[in-house]
């Protein structure tokens, strides 16, 4: 059977090791990023923390309909994310705007 890509390069992604999942992405065949599309889903999430876009992770994570071994992987990130964003929203507080937090909460 085929390795489970997807659920590797989202376990990067969950841990907080973009630049794991940077190397494991440059790793994979180009035949088997052309035929799972999941694991084209997860890498827009890395590609989206790698360049800080903020908003950008949460329209990757919804703008999928991830498949039943994925969704539970980015459903526990998302939540995680989440937390983690409104925790440096909670210390910034005093210095950001409206309209950055609904950027950095994906509103």
């Amino acid at each position: 059977s085929e390795w489970p890509y997807a659920i590797h390069l989202l376990g990067h992604i969950y841990t907080g090791d973009i630049n794991s999942a940077r190397f494991l992405w440059k790793s994979i065949p180009a035949e088997v990023k052309d035929s799972q599309p999941d694991l084209a889903a997860a890498w827009r999430i890395g590609q989206k923390l790698w360049t800080r876009d903020y908003a950008g992770v949460y329209e990757a994570m919804r703008g999928f309909n991830w498949g039943p071994q994925t969704q539970p992987i980015v459903a526990a990130f998302s939540e995680n994310y989440t937390k983690k964003m409104f925790q440096l929203l909670l210390d910034a507080y005093s210095t950001i705007s409206v309209q950055d937090t609904a950027l950095f909460l994906g509103m």
